[in-house]
């Protein structure tokens, strides 16, 4: 563990930090990490077993996201979406099957292990309307208006620069377009000792916003119709201030 107090990191060591974690995760799904991975975890988060157990293992295994956003994401056959920390791909899959031939689901993941652990996964699950990019998600390899729905589960916690990553997401979208995503935040502000070493941001507490100061972020770069569809307490929330939002916004 690096013991380096998170306030003498800067964004660049946390995005380093977050991409070697990751990189682990995707080569290693079995090693015991502070935070919940895996096909069990998917269960406990709603994802249904019985598609579950007909998808390659390694579609699951990597998965460390905060809650499963497929009840309420609501996506139209012939849409754009974009994946935003996609992972090994699980929700991927989802999207693409959602969508349909004629529409498209494109995925960006930190990781280049976790990229391409997505690729492969694409590929023997038979999957051919997706793309999927090495990227950071606060410099979007992707043009202005161009995805009708921006999707992601639980990456802004780990995002050191929050609001860059809100700006890429509002500018990626189409007028009209909408974000939909889980996410922890805080019921209030977490102590600052509680926010100790990178362990911390791991857990999804140590980089998280208060509920307050998350949607006025959101509010400030430009989403409307700002809608927390749920809140719930998972297996995700470990910490008794955390929860997880599950939330959908739009650029109007």
């Amino acid at each position: 563990m690096d013991k380096t107090p998170l306030n003498e990191m800067s964004s660049g060591d946390i995005k380093k930090a977050v991409k070697t974690k990751y990189s682990k995760v995707a080569k290693e799904p079995c090693v015991s990490f502070n935070f919940p991975v895996g096909k069990s975890f998917a269960l406990k988060v709603g994802y249904p077993g019985d598609v579950l157990n007909k998808l390659p293992q390694s579609m699951y295994e990597s998965f460390t996201g905060a809650n499963n956003p497929q009840p309420f994401i609501e996506l139209k056959e012939e849409e754009t979406v974009l994946d935003l920390g996609c992972g090994a791909g699980l929700d991927l899959y989802f999207y693409a099957k959602a969508v349909g031939a004629k529409g498209k689901a494109y995925g960006l993941d930190i990781s280049e292990d976790m990229a391409s652990k997505a690729v492969d996964n694409m590929g023997k699950a038979g999957i051919r309307n997706v793309e999927i990019k090495c990227g950071h998600s606060d410099n979007l390899p992707f043009p202005d208006n161009f995805f009708d729905v921006v999707a992601s589960n639980g990456i802004y916690n780990l995002s050191p620069d929050k609001k860059k990553v809100m700006q890429e997401v509002f500018r990626v979208l189409k007028n009209g377009g909408r974000t939909v995503f889980c996410e922890i935040v805080l019921k209030k502000a977490l102590p600052q000792s509680m926010r100790k070493n990178i362990d911390d941001w791991f857990r999804c507490i140590g980089g998280a916003l208060s509920r307050k100061d998350f949607f006025e972020l959101m509010e400030k770069v430009g989403f409307k119709n700002i809608e927390v569809v749920s809140e719930v307490r998972n297996a995700r929330t470990g910490h008794k201030l955390a929860i997880c939002a599950n939330v959908r916004a739009y650029k109007i």
